[in-house]
C-alpha cells in the first residue's frame, strides 16, 4: 500500500477504534498512539534502507516522546492502533497483520538470544489486552482476541479468546452472514463481565416497565398467550398493541429459484401461528414480502438469459404452486419490494436528514455508530463485529459495518432514479419500508428464520427506529434451522432439497406434520427416515379416523356394556376425563410459545385413548356420544395445524400415487370383488393369491364386518 496509504490507514483506525476520538487536529496532536506508529513507519523505512544508528536513535525519541518502544525492525500492517498505549514494547522480530489493537503495557517479546524469528506474529484484526505479554515466536491467529494482564506462550488459533496465565484457548463461533459486500464473516460476542452486569441491570428495568404495561392490561385479550421473544430471550406475556388486533410480518423469500424445506418450515410454522391466533378470536393482519430486486435475480438473469423482472415473476409463480401443495394459505397482503420505491426513498431521505445516513458517490449508507443501540436484538458488541468482520474493505464506508440504504447500479443492472442518481435499494430497507406502510410505525409480530437475526432484523431495527423515533417491533419471533448431518441447509453449502423433489417422495401431509411435530424454534435434522416416521404417525392418524366413521356407521341402539346401568367402565372413563380436558390442553400447550410439538402429542394421547376404547366393542347412545365428541375435537385440532386435513379414503389414495404410482383404485377394487367372488366358491387358494399378489405391489386388504376395504402399506 505504501508509506502515504498505510499511515491513512493508521489515522482511520483511530476513529473506528477510539470512540472519544473527535476530530483530527486532536488526533495528530495529541495521541500517541498514532504519534508512535507514525514514527515507525518513517523508522522502518531507514531500516529497510540499511541506515545505520539513525533508526534505532529515532526510536529511543519515539519512546521518550510517546512511551512506547518499538524496534525499526518490525513489520507492522496498517490500520494499526495503540490506545492508551504507555510501557507497549515491540520487538524486533515481531510481525503484525492489518486492523490490530493493541492496550497500555502490552509486550510483544522474544525469548532466548539467537538470532532469527524470536519474537510473536500477530494475524489480521487481532486485538490485545493491557497488561498482555506475548512471548517468543508463536503466531495469533486472525480475528483473535487475547484478554488483559494474560500470558501467551502458545499459538492462538483464528477466531479464538486466550486469557489467563498462562493463556487459554477459547474458540469462538464464526457466523456467516450475507451484506451487500458479499459473504462476511463476524465473530460471535465476547462478553465483558462490566458490559454483562450493566446489561443485566437495563434487562432487569425493561421487565419492570413491561410488567407494570401489563398489569395495566390484564384485562385485555391475548393475556393468557406467552410467546417467545428473540429481543429479551425470554417468553413474555402476549398483549398486542391494540386490543384484539394482531399486527404480524414475515420477511419473504428472494425469489431468484425454487424452495426448499427450510423455506418451507417458515412459510409453515407462521402460517400455524396466524391460523391458531385467529382460532383465537384476533383480528390477524398478516403481511409476507417479496424481494423482487437482489444480486442473485440479476445474477439469475444473466445466466437463463431473460430479464431480472421475469426471473422474479418466474419464481413468484413456483414459490405459490409450492405453498398450494403444502397448504400455506396466502398472506394478507404480499408486497413486493419495486412496488415500494418512493417509501424506500423517503426513508433514505429522512434518514440521511436525521443524520443517521451519508451519501457517497450515489450510494447511501447508514451509519450503525449513530444508533446507540445497535446490536440489542444479536446481542453482539459492535467492537467485537468490527475486530471479527472479514469483507474487503470499502474506501466508501465510514465503517465497515455501515450497510447500504441504496445503491448506484451498474450499467447492465435495473435502476430507478433517485436523488443520489439512478439506483435500487439495499436489501435491509425493503422490509422497513413494506412493513411501516402496511402495518405503521409499531406492530406486533416480526417473524423470519434464524439467519435473519443479524444482519437483516438487526438492520431494520436501526434504520426503522432512527427514521421514526419509535419502537419497531414488539416480540420478534424466529424459526430454527433444518440441518443435514448437523449442519445448517442452505442453497450455499449445496446440501438442500427443494419441495418439489421432496413432494414427489412424500406427501404434503407428511411434510407439514414433520415440521410441526418439532417446536418451531428448535433444529430439526433432515432425513427421509424422519419423514418416514411421520408418515407411519400420520397413517396411525387415519386408521384411527377410518375406525372412528365405521364405528359411528353402525347401529347401537342396544347397550354393549357389560357392566350395571349408568355406571361407566375404565377406558370410558379414561375417554371421558380426556375429553373434558383436551381442549384446555390443547390450547395450553398452543399458548405456550406455539408448541405445536405439544399439541400434537395431545392428540395421539387422544388417539391412543380412544383406540383403546373401541378394542372393547362398546355401544349404544354413550359411547357414540364419547367417539363423536372425539371425532370433533381432532377434527377441529387438526384445522387449526392444518393437518389431518384428508379424508382416510383420500389419505389412501394420496400415499397410492406416490407409492404404487402404476396401480389405480379402479384395480385394487376390481382385485378385491375377485378375490370376493373366490371366497364365496371357498377358493381359498386363489383368495389368499389375491391378497399376496396386491400386498406384493404395496397395497394390504383389511376385512371389516361392512366388507373389504385397502390401504398403502407404509414401510
Amino acid at each position: 500500500m505504501g508509506f502515504l496509504g498505510d499511515i491513512r490507514r493508521d489515522y482511520k483506525a483511530v476513529f473506528e477504534k477510539d470512540p472519544a476520538a473527535r476530530n483530527g487536529l486532536e488526533v495528530v496532536l495529541t495521541y500517541p498512539g498514532f504519534h508512535a506508529i507514525f514514527i515507525h513507519r518513517i523508522n522502518h523505512i531507514l531500516w529497510n534502507w540499511h541506515i545505520p544508528v539513525f533508526p534505532r536513535l529515532i526510536s529511543h525519541f519515539g519512546r521518550f516522546l510517546t512511551g512506547i518502544e518499538i524496534h525499526p525492525a518490525a513489520k507492522i500492517g496498517p490500520g494499526f492502533f495503540i490506545d492508551h498505549g504507555m510501557g507497549v514494547v515491540i520487538g524486533e522480530t515481531s510481525e503484525v497483520g492489518e486492523n490490530c489493537l493493541l492496550y497500555q503495557e502490552v509486550t510483544l517479546g522474544g525469548t532466548g538470544k539467537e538470532k532469527g524469528k524470536r519474537h510473536p506474529t500477530l494475524g489480521n484484526n487481532v486485538v490485545v489486552g493491557a497488561g498482555t505479554k506475548i512471548l517468543g515466536a508463536i503466531t495469533i491467529g486472525n480475528n483473535a482476541v487475547i484478554g488483559a494482564n494474560s500470558v501467551i506462550l502458545k499459538p492462538v488459533p483464528d477466531n479464538a479468546i486466550c486469557v489467563g496465565v498462562p493463556g487459554r484457548v477459547t474458540k469462538k463461533k464464526i457466523i456467516r452472514m450475507t451484506t451487500e459486500d458479499g459473504l462476511v464473516e463476524v465473530t460471535d460476542y465476547f462478553p465483558d463481565p462490566m458490559l454483562e452486569k450493566l446489561k443485566e441491570l437495563e434487562t432487569k428495568l425493561s421487565e419492570m416497565e413491561k410488567r407494570l404495561d401489563a398489569a395495566e392490561q390484564l384485562n385485555k385479550t391475548g393475556g393468557r398467550m406467552r410467546i417467545h421473544n428473540t429481543m429479551t430471550g425470554k417468553k413474555e406475556e402476549f398483549i398486542p398493541v391494540k386490543p384484539g388486533q394482531v399486527l404480524m410480518y414475515v420477511c419473504g423469500i428472494t425469489v431468484y429459484d425454487h424452495c426448499h424445506i427450510g423455506h418451507a418450515r417458515s412459510a409453515i410454522v407462521f402460517d400455524v401461528m396466524r391460523r391458531y391466533l385467529k382460532y383465537k378470536g384476533f383480528n390477524v393482519t398478516y403481511i409476507k414480502n417479496f424481494t423482487d430486486i437482489d444480486d442473485k435475480i440479476i445474477n439469475r438473469a444473466k445466466q437463463e438469459g431473460i430479464t431480472w423482472n421475469v426471473v422474479a415473476q418466474k419464481y413468484i409463480e413456483e414459490y405459490y404452486r409450492d405453498m398450494e401443495n403444502l397448504g400455506v394459505a396466502k398472506a394478507d397482503f404480499e408486497p413486493k419490494a419495486t412496488e415500494h420505491i418512493k417509501e424506500i426513498i423517503d426513508i433514505v431521505k429522512g434518514l440521511i436528514d436525521k443524520g443517521y445516513a451519508y451519501e457517497v458517490q450515489g450510494d447511501v449508507y447508514f451509519e450503525i455508530g449513530k444508533f446507540a443501540d445497535y446490536g440489542k436484538l444479536s446481542k453482539r458488541d459492535l467492537e467485537d463485529m468490527l475486530a471479527g468482520a472479514r469483507v474487503e474493505v470499502n474506501e466508501k464506508k465510514r465503517n465497515p459495518m455501515d450497510f447500504a440504504l441504496w445503491k448506484t447500479s451498474k450499467e447492465d443492472e435495473p435502476a430507478w432514479d433517485s436523488p443520489w442518481g439512478p439506483g435500487r435499494p439495499g436489501w435491509h430497507i425493503e422490509c422497513s419500508a413494506m412493513s411501516r406502510k402496511h402495518l405503521g410505525d409499531t406492530f406486533d409480530i416480526h417473524g423470519g428464520g434464524a439467519d435473519l437475526i443479524f444482519p437483516h432484523h438487526e438492520n431494520e431495527i436501526a434504520q426503522s427506529e432512527a427514521y421514526t423515533g419509535r419502537p419497531f417491533v414488539r416480540y420478534w419471533v424466529h424459526n430454527g434451522f433444518i440441518t443435514v448431518d448437523k449442519e445448517k441447509m442452505s442453497k450455499s453449502l449445496n446440501n438442500f432439497f427443494t419441495i418439489k423433489e421432496i413432494l414427489n417422495k412424500f406427501d404434503a401431509e407428511v411434510i407439514r406434520f414433520f415440521l410441526l411435530s418439532t417446536h418451531y424454534r428448535s433444529p430439526i435434522e433432515f432425513s427421509d427416515e424422519q419423514l418416514r416416521e411421520s408418515e407411519v404417525s400420520i397413517d396411525r392418524y387415519f386408521t384411527t379416523a377410518a375406525r372412528i366413521s365405521d364405528f359411528l356407521n353402525q347401529d347401537h341402539s342396544s347397550e354393549k356394556t357389560g357392566l350395571p346401568t349408568g355406571q361407566a367402565g375404565p377406558d370410558e372413563k379414561l375417554l371421558a376425563d380426556l375429553l373434558a380436558q383436551f381442549h384446555d390442553k390443547f390450547a395450553e400447550a398452543m399458548d405456550d410459545d406455539f408448541n405445536t410439538a405439544l399439541a400434537i402429542g395431545n392428540i395421539f394421547e387422544l388417539i391412543r385413548v380412544v383406540n383403546k376404547y373401541l378394542d372393547g366393542k362398546p355401544s349404544g347412545v354413550k359411547a357414540v356420544e364419547l367417539v363423536s365428541k372425539t371425532r370433533a375435537l381432532l377434527t377441529e385440532a387438526g384445522n387449526v395445524l392444518n393437518i389431518f386435513s384428508h379424508t382416510p379414503e383420500e389419505w389412501s389414495r394420496a400415499l397410492m400415487s406416490i407409492k404404487c404410482p402404476e396401480l389405480t383404485e379402479e384395480f385394487i377394487m376390481t382385485r378385491i370383488r375377485e378375490r370376493q367372488s373366490a371366497r364365496d366358491r371357498k377358493d381359498w387358494a386363489a383368495s389368499d393369491a389375491i391378497r399376496k399378489e396386491l400386498e406384493e405391489r404395496g397395497i394390504v386388504l383389511e376385512d371389516k364386518k361392512e366388507g373389504t376395504g385397502w390401504k398403502v402399506k407404509i414401510s
